[in-house]
């Protein structure tokens, strides 16, 4: 065998011996595939193209969606109606222009309801090469700024740890009884550890822990990313935090997508994680974590896209990038909406894509 044979071959084996997380049928939680919905028509909304849809959120039978442009992002109200455990329809009916006088550049990744209505939670990831902090923002219900959080140091321009360019705040949601919110950046700070790769790393991310009324941060948690699961054909390839959703007093659904370039529309691969965040110690101020794997939560696998994709319209999943409680399905169990990010179909054709889910709790069987 020529030596080049053997270095691929034994390249394989490195890469398939460390295999990604396993389904946890035996876990508190578990998360079932009902339906999708392609959103094909119209293409614009008062005439707005519709498209990046990057954050969800649900609340009062209504949903809010934010797409992830970075100046002037849009804040649509979308209804969507499920019946007999499918989605019927997805109609926009409202939009709003985010507006604040202070931030120059946004990159807009989630959204979530403030308690009571009284406006939204947005996270942007800014421009870290252009010297724009990723901000946490409150506005009002026209899209009006009201309100800035103070972030970390770690998560400012700070070498040498400081966040990596387009990878900061993708995850977003408020605490189990809505007295705060985690906010989640996408891979790892620059110092605490690597970019997922194809072999087993430790790249921890931070769930950052906020409380309403005070703008500084009171705790934070380290999570550990999967590896990237497919071979980039082209030279480029993530996998990341994409969102986060508190589900009771304890427990978190943490979104990851990988991506390997090359692969046309087969290069998404979607997983959801259950974590607890109970008993984790508090990483706030550590300036790295590096060498702090042992911090990292434990996690367990409840969901893979790969199990879905012969039962979806074009056979895959596309970018998803938001995830939010839907109302509760005729079962009795609770909903969970996903919907991606098509780029604007900047890098080839994508989706406007809604995944309906439902989430059991085996406690309750």
């Amino acid at each position: 065998m020529k030596s080049y044979h053997i270095v691929a071959f034994l390249f394989s084996i490195l890469i398939y011996s460390c295999g990604t997380s396993k389904l946890d049928r035996s876990a508190v939680y578990q998360i079932n595939f009902l339906d999708e919905y392609v959103y094909e028509s119209p293409e614009s909304f008062k005439g707005i193209t519709i498209g990046g849809l990057s954050g969800i959120d649900y609340e009062d039978s209504k949903f809010v969606l934010i797409s992830d442009k970075s100046r002037s992002p849009e804040i649509y109200t979308v209804d969507i109606q499920i019946e007999k455990l499918k989605i019927k329809s997805v109609e926009f009916e409202n939009v709003v222009k985010l507006a604040c006088d202070e931030i120059e550049v946004f990159d807009t990744e989630s959204i979530r309801y403030l308690p009571q209505k009284s406006g939204y939670l947005i996270s942007t990831e800014g421009n870290i090469k252009k010297g724009n902090n990723p901000e946490i923002i409150e506005v009002n219900n026209n899209g009006v700024c009201k309100k800035t959080y103070h972030l970390p140091q770690h998560f400012k321009l700070n070498p040498p740890n400081q966040p990596r360019q387009n990878r900061v705040f993708e995850g977003l949601t408020l605490d189990h009884n809505e007295n705060g919110f985690w906010v989640a950046n996408e891979i790892p700070l620059e110092d605490d550890g690597r970019k997922p790769k194809l072999f087993n790393t430790n790249s921890p991310v931070r769930f950052t822990h906020y409380k309403f009324g005070n703008q500084d941060p009171d705790f934070q948690v380290s999570y550990d990313l999967d590896r990237l699961i497919k071979i980039p054909i082209l030279p480029f390839g993530v996998n990341g935090l994409t969102e986060i959703l508190q589900i009771d007093q304890n427990h978190l659904l943490v979104l990851e997508r990988s991506f390997s370039a090359g692969h046309k529309s087969k290069g998404n691969r979607i997983k959801i994680f259950l974590v607890n965040v109970s008993n984790a110690r508090n990483t706030l101020n550590l300036d790295s974590l590096k060498k702090q794997k042992a911090l990292n939560l434990d996690k367990v696998l409840l969901f893979d896209s790969k199990a879905i994709k012969d039962r979806l319209k074009f056979k895959f999943i596309d970018n998803i990038e938001g995830i939010t409680f839907g109302p509760v399905l005729s079962n009795g169990n609770k909903s969970l909406i996903l919907v991606s990010d098509n780029n604007f179909n900047a890098i080839g054709e994508q989706l406007n894509q809604f995944i309906l889910l439902e989430l059991i709790n085996s406690n309750s069987l």
